[in-house]
């Protein structure tokens, strides 16, 4: 069994790209880090299918990253719906995942296009049932809940990783689309621009 030892460093520069991983990679920051969380679920999910012995201690980790891939999903389309509809604003400073997803289909995606209402609906009913189980991000990295007086952070016996597999599934589906929706618009946006300035330079 191997121990800390003196000269041990924790964080250091990759030896090989076989072992190695970028921090700063130039590609998109935030899709890296959604994509990041959203893989490490869908990793931890074929492992507990494959190995049932671990569900119930992979289950924290895997729920927290599937909660973590969809605030920072939900905090890029904030920023890049804001860029699109020139608000000099990013995203809030906030874990409550109903919140930003009320933020972007109430204020932000009505200035960019008509929603579908009933697909809207039901993405929003997935959003507040994660809400009800974790409300502010905690839930599924602690047993216990803030101080003074402590209680068990879930209420809830079970759950049934499959189910969850799939409805998270559907909801990235989704929200890709709205990424690639907005993408869209802010390339004919920037294309428009461009061809005005070529016409109009002199």
């Amino acid at each position: 069994m191997e121990l800390p030892q003196k000269n041990d460093k924790l964080f250091k520069a990759e030896s090989s790209p076989d072992v190695g991983a970028w921090l700063k990679a130039p590609a998109n920051k935030f899709f890296l880090y959604s994509e990041g969380y959203k893989s490490a679920g869908d990793t931890l999910f074929e492992h507990c299918i494959a190995n049932p012995f671990f569900n119930n201690s992979l289950v924290y980790p895997l729920i927290f990253t599937y909660r973590q891939f969809i605030e920072l999903k939900l905090k890029e389309i904030i920023t890049m719906g804001n860029k699109l509809n020139e608000i000099a604003e990013d995203f809030p400073d906030e874990h409550n995942i109903l919140k930003l997803w009320k933020l972007f289909r109430y204020e932000i995606y009505p200035k960019i296009t008509n929603e579908d209402k009933e697909l809207f609906d039901n993405a929003e009913k997935i959003l507040e049932q994660f809400h009800l189980e974790d409300p502010h991000s905690m839930n599924f990295r602690y047993p216990l809940t803030k101080g003074p007086v402590r209680r068990d952070s879930l209420n809830r016996d079970t759950i049934d990783l499959k189910n969850l597999k799939e409805v998270i599934e559907r909801l990235y589906n989704f929200l890709n689309s709205l990424w690639d929706e907005i993408s869209h618009y802010q390339d004919m946006k920037d294309e428009m621009i461009q061809e005005y300035y070529s016409q109009n330079w002199y």
